[in-house]
C-alpha cells in the first residue's frame, strides 16, 4: 500500500509515524495547499514527493491510496475525487458530514472496486478486541458510561475571538465530531444502532458545541457519551452489567488497559499494545488490502454507516446543522 496524504495537522504526523511501523505500507507523497508547508512537511518526514495541487496529486500513478485528514467538511470532496481517480481511500473520522455523503462514497467505491476505510482507531485496538471477547461475562448490560474530555488550546483561541476549524460549524466542527465520535464508534461497535438518540451540548457563540452529553437508548440498556473540549477529566469507559463490570482505562480511542470485575474479583488485561494507537488500524487495513477482502471492508463500512446515522441524529436533535445538510 503506497499512500499520499492530504493535510498537515498533528494527526497526519501521528499517521506517518504509525505507517513507518507497518510492513507493506509506504508514504509516497504529501499534499498541502501552500508549497512552503508541503515542502516542509515532506522534509520533516523524509518523503520524496510533495504536492500543492490535489488534481495533480491524484493524477500521479506512483501510488494507490489516499489518506484524507483535511477539515471535516472536505472529507467527502477529497475522498470522492480520490475514488474517481482510482485510488483507495483512508479517511479520518468523522467519515463525512452526513449519511448521504457516506452512502454516496460507499456506492462509488463499490462501483470502482476500491477500498474505503474510516480511520477510527479504537475499534481496531487489541484491547477493544479483548473487550468484545470478555463482554459476556458482565451479564445483562445495563449502563455504559464513556467520557472523552480533553481541554483544547484552540478553545482559548475561540474565547479570544478566533474561530479554529475544529470549532467552526462551516467546517463540520464541534466536540461531538472531534471527540464524542470515538465514544459512538466504541458503543455502536459493541451494541449496534441505538433505538433513541439525544444530544445535549454546551454551545459557544455561533452555536458550535464545545462539549456535551449524548444519550443512546437501547432496548435493555442506556449509554451516556461525554465529549468535551472545554474541560478536562480522567477519560474512561464503564460497561456495567448485572453480573459485573468492565472498566476501560483511557479514552475510547486509546484504551490503555482493561479491568474486568466479576463478583468482586478483578482481572487486569494489559496487552502492552503499541503506544501509537494508529498502528493497529493500519495493520488491519494493510491486511485487508493485501488479501483483497472486500467482505471485511464492507462490514466495517456498515458499522461506519450506523455511526454516521447516530451522529447525524444526535447533532440534529440539538439543532446543530452543517452546510452539507443544505445540499
Amino acid at each position: 500500500m503506497k499512500i499520499a496524504t492530504i493535510g498537515t495537522g498533528f494527526i497526519v504526523d501521528r499517521f506517518m509515524e504509525a505507517a513507518g511501523q507497518v510492513e507493506g505500507i509506504e508514504i509516497y507523497g504529501v499534499h498541502s495547499r501552500t508549497e512552503e508547508r508541503a515542502k516542509a512537511f515532506a522534509e520533516k518526514h523524509a518523503v520524496q514527493n510533495y504536492f500543492t495541487d490535489a488534481e495533480m496529486m491524484l493524477a500521479d500513478g506512483g501510488y494507490d491510496t489516499v489518506y484524507v485528514a483535511s477539515p471535516n467538511s472536505l472529507h467527502y470532496t477529497y475522498a470522492k475525487a480520490a475514488l474517481e481517480a482510482g485510488k483507495h481511500v483512508i479517511c479520518e473520522k468523522p467519515f463525512t458530514s452526513t449519511v448521504e455523503e457516506l452512502e454516496a462514497l460507499i456506492e462509488l467505491g463499490r462501483e470502482m472496486g476500491l477500498f474505503l476505510f474510516e480511520a477510527v482507531t479504537g475499534i481496531h485496538l487489541p484491547h477493544f478486541k479483548a473487550i468484545e471477547r470478555e463482554l459476556h461475562r458482565v451479564g445483562e448490560l445495563k449502563i455504559i458510561q464513556a467520557n472523552y474530555s480533553q481541554y483544547s488550546s484552540r478553545y482559548d483561541k475561540l474565547k479570544a475571538g478566533e474561530v479554529p476549524n475544529v470549532f467552526n460549524l462551516e467546517f463540520s466542527g464541534g466536540a461531538l465530531a472531534d471527540l464524542n465520535i470515538y465514544n459512538l464508534h466504541f458503543i455502536i461497535r459493541l451494541l449496534g444502532r441505538p433505538e433513541e438518540v439525544v444530544y445535549v451540548p454546551n454551545r459557544f457563540e455561533g452555536g458550535v458545541d464545545t462539549s456535551g452529553a449524548c444519550v443512546l437508548r437501547y432496548r435493555d440498556s442506556v449509554a451516556t457519551c461525554i465529549g468535551s473540549k472545554d474541560t478536562k477529566s480522567e477519560n474512561s469507559v464503564l460497561l456495567q452489567g448485572d453480573a459485573g463490570y468492565i472498566k476501560v482505562n483511557g479514552s475510547a480511542n486509546i484504551i490503555d488497559s482493561v479491568e474486568v470485575v466479576i463478583d468482586g474479583e478483578e482481572e487486569l488485561i494489559d496487552l502492552g499494545q503499541n503506544p501509537n494507537n494508529m498502528v493497529a488500524e493500519l495493520e488491519d487495513f494493510e491486511a485487508v488490502y493485501q488479501s483483497g477482502n472486500h467482505e471485511v471492508s464492507a462490514e466495517w463500512l456498515a458499522h461506519s454507516v450506523a455511526v454516521m446515522e447516530t451522529f447525524e441524529k444526535a447533532r440534529k436533535s440539538a439543532g446543530i446543522t452543517y452546510p452539507a445538510d443544505r445540499k
